[in-house]
């Protein structure tokens, strides 16, 4: 009884097999989920050069102070000098992810091509009618024609399944961090470049003088306004840039993640379970399936 169920559940899987080898629905869903990962690779790298750029502007601006005629000048270089760096080792994670998610469209290619899935309906039909011969003489299956087949069924589905079940995690898990981190990296960078530009108008703007008293009263208010309105720019340019710095580092553990570690460990899986397989006996069929 035992054996007639795993017969049975071995003719399911190998008509399975010859199914999903034959049609095109796999590799078409499949691509559907590459597209949304590889589209999602190519805005965060678009984002983090935009925000590269918006910081290297802001660093070139200087916030000039004048506290009782005297001149003093300020560069906010020094607050977001780190970020700037971070963002640059970011684009080249992002870079580095985008290659991986194009190498995986190859693998996909090479997988929905039209000779490995004519190679994999063969591999399964060939084994399946072995296995139903049976019925009339119990032979083994040989096991040169069941490693042909792992291998086979390997190059044609390892991706695809390796495609869904990445996509899968990163809907139940990180696509949240993704948004939330995404979403304040550009309003940070939004926020940059507006204090960027308003500076750039209140330089280009020369100020009033006058020689009076009165004139001279009215400079140093002005310079003490400017005082505080300064600090509060930096303390702000601050805030910005931490957030900037732990928005990056979920970003790069987001694609690392996804791009790299989890690719690795699905194949990683199936590479195990193909060894598991290859190790198994010849498949004895039984006269009473």
């Amino acid at each position: 009884m035992r054996r007639s169920v795993k017969q049975f559940s071995l003719v399911a899987l190998l008509t399975l097999g010859a199914l999903f080898s034959a049609v095109s629905i796999v590799d078409q869903q499949a691509a559907a989920r590459y597209e949304g990962m590889f589209q999602r690779a190519l805005v965060t790298f678009a984002l983090a050069r935009t925000l590269n750029g918006v910081i290297s502007a802001v660093q070139g601006t200087e916030l000039a102070l004048q506290p009782a005629g005297v001149g003093l000048t300020l560069t906010p270089g020094e607050i977001l000098d780190p970020v700037n760096d971070l963002v640059e080792r970011f684009s080249w994670i992002m870079l580095a992810a985008t290659v991986s998610l194009g190498v995986q469209q190859v693998l996909l290619d090479i997988s929905g091509s039209l000779a490995v899935k004519v190679m994999a309906s063969i591999a399964c039909l060939a084994v399946l009618f072995l296995v139903l011969r049976g019925r009339a003489r119990a032979g083994p299956v040989p096991s040169v024609v069941l490693r042909l087949l792992i291998v086979v069924l390997f190059i044609r589905l390892a991706v695809p399944v390796m495609i869904f079940a990445n996509e899968f995690l990163y809907e139940a898990v990180l696509d949240a961090r993704y948004q939330e981190s995404a979403h304040a990296i550009a309003t940070a960078g939004a926020e940059l470049k507006e204090a960027q530009e308003q500076e750039s108008s209140d330089l280009a703007q020369p100020p009033e003088t006058s020689d009076s008293f009165f004139g001279s009263i009215e400079r140093v208010m002005d310079s003490a306004a400017q005082s505080i309105d300064i600090r509060s720019r930096l303390d702000n340019m601050k805030q910005q840039a931490g957030q900037i710095v732990q928005h990056l580092i979920q970003m790069s553990v987001i694609f690392i993640f996804q791009t790299a570690l989890l690719p690795l460990l699905f194949l990683w899986a199936l590479l195990q379970g193909a060894r598991w397989a290859f190790r198994l006996k010849p498949v004895r069929s039984h006269p009473d399936l």
